[in-house]
């Protein structure tokens, strides 16, 4: 967005930009194109599809727009037809909205959609409280077996005063409650038939990482589901969308690194994710499984969701380490070098949740506020930031009709994480530059 950021005072002087929904509905025949931004409503976006005629291009968001131009809390901009308008077209040109395929888009959800949780007792109960605290209703979860359903409930409402309905039949909790949304919080081997169910009842999903997953499959049975899952979706017009909450963090780290380095499309990131391992045997491919999800996302968004050059890719899969080091292009030819470690120990720290941009790390870390509610901090080489919980953001982003890891996004993200698998299993040796913080 350089030519962008340049031109954006001579614009302004030049009055080639308007604002204002009213104004701009005024002089909607006049103009060469729209920007939105990528915080605008999915209802809000639908309309403005409706309503104007000329080319739509959506990025940036409401911060990003009062610093470019000053104007505070716009999401949507008018440019009037000019070679000012004309030259920041190459900026854009990668975020033009396709209106045919989005007139086939997923009707938007009510104001309080109902949700139902599939495996609220891990991971499952933290997007309970998110969808609770962000204005849906968890009216329903799954559980194993009644025993797992009595406890899951106990925890949901003694940790967050949230009362869904228990059941262990996921056909009768779709008949009974109907949710508006199905949030797939499973292990991976059942991920594929509880999102198909939930699809085939005429829901919308969210699923958690990895797409799907079962060592029994084949890479490209696995593959052939996500297809089959991802076609569902867009033939029943439902929001489909993976739960790689690490994409909400590389949107603050980069917003961040950008504001501070001046730079937008960074050349070098790595990647560093280290948990416990909970008494898992040291088998690399299931750390990888396990972790690299969230990585790779942030990869294919620093990368504009470019292509891996499978020719440089280097893996070191022993123990219950996974790494991989990879070069990403991105549409305009740029590379992106990736080098993604994924670490499973019981030795401190435990837990080390890195991006690294361009050399500048950004330790993503946690703390509760005065209400008790998880939020996010960021330790930058520019300060401390905080934040909203991620997971929290991503699940902002999907009641308002955002998808942030999209089905087409997951598929490829599944596709690289498979691949890289294959390449850690025949023991490629990459050199080691680096190791686990």
């Amino acid at each position: 967005m350089e030519t962008l950021k340049k031109l954006a005072p001579f614009m302004l002087k030049s009055r080639v930009v308007e604002v204002g929904r009213d104004r701009l509905h005024q002089i909607r025949k006049q103009l060469a194109f729209l920007l939105i931004t990528t915080d605008l409503s999915g209802n809000s976006r639908d309309a403005v599809l409706r309503d104007f005629p000329c080319p739509i291009y959506q990025c940036l968001t409401s911060a990003d727009i009062e610093v470019i131009f000053g104007f505070h809390g716009t999401k949507i901009i008018g440019f009037h037809r000019s070679p000012l308008a004309t030259s920041v077209l190459p900026d854009l040109r990668m975020h033009l909205l396709d209106k045919e395929a989005l007139k086939n888009a997923p009707a938007p959800l009510p104001a309080s959609p109902k949700v139902a949780i599939l495996g609220a007792s891990g991971i499952g109960r933290h997007h309970a409280n998110w969808w609770n605290l962000e204005g849906a209703q968890p009216v329903a979860f799954l559980g194993s077996t009644p025993a797992s359903v009595s406890a899951t409930a106990e925890l949901l409402s003694s940790s967050f005063s949230i009362h869904p309905k228990g059941y262990t039949d996921l056909q009768a909790l779709l008949e009974e409650t109907q949710p508006d949304i199905v949030d797939v919080c499973l292990p991976p081997a059942l991920h594929y038939q509880a999102t198909k169910t939930a699809l085939e009842a005429g829901c919308n999903v969210l699923c958690e990482k990895p797409f799907v997953y079962d060592d029994n499959l084949e890479h490209e049975q696995m593959l052939a589901q996500v297809k089959e899952l991802e076609e569902m979706a867009l033939a029943k017009r439902k929001m489909l969308g993976v739960c790689t909450q690490y994409i909400m963090a590389e949107q603050e780290c980069l917003s961040i690194f950008s504001k501070h380095t001046k730079l937008e499309k960074p050349e070098h990131f790595q990647g560093t994710l280290v948990s416990p391992t909970r008494n898992r045997p040291p088998v690399p491919h299931w750390t990888w499984v396990d972790l690299s999800p969230h990585m790779l996302a942030v990869a294919q968004a620093l990368s504009h969701n470019g292509r891996i050059n499978w020719k440089t890719l280097k893996t070191e899969f022993t123990g219950h380490q996974a790494r991989a080091l990879f070069d990403c292009e991105r549409r305009d030819g740029s590379l992106l070098h990736c080098d993604i470690l994924t670490l499973h120990r019981d030795e401190e720290p435990k837990n080390v949740r890195q991006i690294t941009i361009d050399g500048n790390t950004f330790d993503i870390g946690g703390y509760k506020d005065e209400k008790g509610v998880f939020n996010m901090r960021i330790s930058t080489p520019w300060g401390s930031v905080d934040r909203e919980d991620m997971l929290r953001l991503l699940i902002r982003s999907y009641i308002k009709g955002k998808i942030e890891m999209t089905a087409p996004m997951a598929r490829r993200n599944l596709e690289w994480m498979l691949y890289i698998i294959r390449a850690g299993v025949r023991g490629q040796q990459p050199p080691i530059v680096r190791k686990a913080p």
